[in-house]
């Protein structure tokens, strides 16, 4: 474990000092980590990943060095991510997505609320997102708010290949003022949504509430997730669907983790995900 540590170090130019402030500890420690006196904890490994813009598992000593554990300005690139156009006559989508980025998002879909949304559920799971869309706009949201869910799940999908070593469920309950609502999710190529959101008006704004389930339910079907969805209490709308794209991203995050004790293993006892029980 302290090799790998040390050589992502080395290679990416640095020393103790400075990816200990990075990870906000002391050179001390880390020379401890990297040297087997302390133990590498759960924690310690996400902290130290996060200052090497690498996964936790490529901490592992037994796991071979891949070039995709170094950040772009290595001149590397995760291979978490992908790119997915859409095209039909009553959209145009383009969506790029980084599994293992910062949260970073540029988002245009033409729809101000929806586009908050998204930024919220880029935010909050630190997936990369970048959205473009155009869309019948002048007919109204549907098509777009549906299209949009659909190529953000296919995305997702694609940037997690065959699903290995991904701690698979998620589950977050997000307090917003008054409002707490709840998602729980398993990424298994089983989709399926159930909704439990109730609004206490047709519209936010000029965006239709009905609208939100659609973009779940696109989302859950195009990225193979299991989701369950549910506002617990609360009165404020814009709250309500607000902690729900909080709680999907929370959830995502932890679901689509890697988990560096099963790295290359599919989180399945069948060997494979999807299809029946």
């Amino acid at each position: 474990m302290s090799n790998r540590i040390r050589y992502l170090r080395e290679q990416q130019g640095l020393n103790q000092t400075e990816l200990a402030r990075r990870i906000g500890t002391t050179a001390q420690q880390l020379g401890h980590l990297e040297a087997g006196r302390r133990r590498l904890t759960q924690d310690w490994m996400e902290r130290i990943a996060e200052g090497l813009s690498c996964l936790p598992a490529d901490l592992l000593a037994n796991k071979p060095f891949s070039s995709a554990s170094l950040p772009a300005e290595a001149g590397r690139t995760s291979s978490r991510s992908a790119t997915v156009r859409r095209e039909t006559k009553e959209t145009a989508i383009e969506v790029s997505v980084d599994l293992d980025g910062t949260g970073a998002y540029d988002v245009d879909t033409g729809i101000g609320f929806l586009d908050h949304m998204l930024e919220q559920l880029s935010r909050h799971s630190l997936i990369d997102l970048t959205v473009r869309a155009k869309g019948d706009l002048h007919i109204d949201f549907h098509h777009t708010t549906e299209d949009t869910g659909i190529v953000i799940g296919e995305a997702v999908a694609e940037a997690l290949g065959d699903f290995k070593g991904i701690t698979r469920y998620g589950a977050a309950t997000i307090p917003m003022d008054e409002t707490l609502s709840r998602v729980t999710l398993d990424v298994s190529r089983r989709p399926y949504l159930i909704w439990r959101v109730e609004f206490t008006q047709p519209k936010l704004g000029d965006f239709d509430t009905e609208l939100f389930k659609e973009w779940f339910q696109a989302f859950s079907q195009a990225a193979g997730i299991t989701l369950h969805v549910e506002v617990i209490y609360g009165d404020n709308n814009h709250h309500k669907i607000e902690s729900c794209f909080k709680a999907l991203a929370r959830a995502l995050r932890q679901a689509i983790e890697i988990d560096p004790r099963k790295a290359d293993a599919i989180p399945s006892t069948k060997g494979t995900l999807g299809g029946s029980l």
